[in-house]
This record gives structure tokens, C-alpha cells and sequence, in this order.
């Protein structure tokens, strides 16, 4: 299985825990998602080396100001925390990984 497909897999584990309201494995599986494609463009492009796990990868991602400005508040919002309230920034995972990973096929094409 390449990138692209583990890719999408997550993506649709993403879709079908937000069918089932399951908001936790949608920010979860959206995360994983992002994260491979971030791996990816690691292996491809090692200057862009963001870290070892999918946090510090999206950490290091939303810092890197060569990125666009959406991908990069993207990224920032997957990897903050929950609020107190149990609340992400991220309103809609899903959306803001694809946004990432949009990012991530374009660079590598």
C-alpha cells in the first residue's frame, strides 16, 4: 500500500467516525492522516524534517513559514489540545487535513 492509500484510509476512518458522531477518532484518524503525508514529504524532501510523531510533525509543519498560510493554521489546530471544555480548535478535522495533505501532493507532484 503506497502513502496515497493509507492516506485515504484514514481519511475514510475519519468520514465514518464523524457519521457515527464519534468526534474523537475523527480528530484522531485526521491527525494520521496528515502525519503520513507529512512522513512522506520527509522521505522525499529531508531538509523538511518536522519530527518523529504526527504531533511534533504538525508542530513543525505549522511553523514552517515556506508554507501556505491556510495549511499551516491547519496544521495548527489538529495539534492543539483539547480545551477544558473537551473542545478542539479544529472545528472541522477532516476539512483541515485535507488541507494539509492537498499541500503535501502538490509540493510532491
Amino acid at each position: 500500500m503506497n502513502w496515497l492509500d493509507e492516506v485515504t484510509v484514514e481519511l475514510e476512518r475519519a468520514e465514518a467516525a464523524e457519521r457515527s458522531g464519534n468526534s474523537g477518532r475523527v480528530r484522531t484518524s485526521a491527525r494520521r492522516a496528515v502525519g503520513i503525508a507529512l512522513l512522506e514529504l520527509q522521505r522525499r524532501i529531508p531538509e523538511k524534517n518536522y519530527g518523529r510523531d504526527f504531533i511534533s510533525q504538525l508542530r513543525g509543519f505549522a511553523r514552517d513559514k515556506s508554507v501556505p498560510e491556510q495549511a499551516r493554521l491547519a496544521a495548527d489546530r489538529l495539534q492543539a489540545r483539547l480545551s477544558s471544555q473537551f473542545e478542539s480548535p479544529s472545528k472541522n478535522p477532516i476539512d483541515d487535513a485535507k488541507s494539509i495533505i492537498r499541500f503535501v501532493t502538490e509540493r510532491l507532484a
